[in-house]
Formats: C-alpha cells, structure tokens, sequence
C-alpha cells in the first residue's frame, strides 16, 4: 500500500505567483467588480500549490484530489498587483494531506484557509467516475422516455 506520510513532510510547500490581469477578476460575477481580483483565482492558486508539492512523488498509477476547501478572502487586490499563495504541509496520514493556505501581495496579507487532497489509486478514481456517468446516462434516458408517453 502506497504511504504518501513517507514520501512527505510537514513544512513542505510550494507557491505560485501572478501579475492580477483583467480576465482574473470577478468581473465576471459583477460589474462593479472588475478591478479587482476574484476569489476563485485565489483558491485556484492555492489548489495549484498544493498539487505541485504532492503529485511529484506519486507513481504513474496514484493522484491526488480536492477533497476539502475552507478559504477566507479578507483583503482585496487590483489589477496589476502580484498576488502569491503559499501551500503549506501541516498534517498527513498515508491516504491524506492537509495544507495550510496563505496568500499576500505588495500590501500584505489577502487571504487564508485549510485545503485537503486525499491520494487514490487512478484506475479506480475513473472506473468510480465512468460508474456515476452511466448512471446519469440511465436516469436521462429514462426521464426523457417518461416525457415522450
């Protein structure tokens, strides 16, 4: 069984840094918005960091997953500013990793919050996937056929 615990460590991190350009911001949710960075971006960022710090000591076989995301947004940023989140390892068992998330920019800190990943073989993620698709699929049939009686 693979053990991600003995393949990582506690304070391993990774950021990812980026100039907030006009399609970053929250322009999309409101009008009034369009200055400043959106939330998404941010958490984006973060999932990002996260994965970079995990995903390179899998085997081929194995990936990670968002499994939990709590992320507070209390200062915002414009375009033009650099914005950096740092993912930070702060708890692990063998099939999980929690991560501190930070984030700042020339002004100080923007944002924070807790990201969890869990590690599963890949085979069974997409064989559980292609279950829930036909699954779906089935249930559409079925309405779409009690719609045309």
């Amino acid at each position: 069984m693979f053990d991600v615990s003995k393949m990582l460590s506690i304070g391993q991190n990774a950021m990812k840094s980026r100039v907030v350009q006009r399609s970053d911001t929250a322009a999309a949710y409101s009008g009034s918005l369009q200055q400043f960075l959106a939330t998404p971006i941010l958490i984006d960022m973060g999932v990002r960091a996260s994965m970079d710090v995990i995903d390179q000591c899998l085997p081929p076989d194995m990936m990670s997953v968002g499994r939990y995301i709590n992320f507070e947004h209390t200062v915002a940023t414009s375009i033009g500013m650099t914005v950096t989140v740092k993912a930070t390892i702060i708890s692990m068992t063998e099939k999980e990793v929690e991560f501190r998330l930070e984030a700042w920019d020339e002004q100080g800190d923007i944002a924070h919050g807790i990201h969890r990943r869990c590690i599963v073989h890949r085979d069974d993620m997409e064989k559980r996937v292609s279950e829930r698709r036909s699954k779906a699929e089935q249930r559409a049939e079925k309405r779409a056929g009690e719609r045309v009686q």
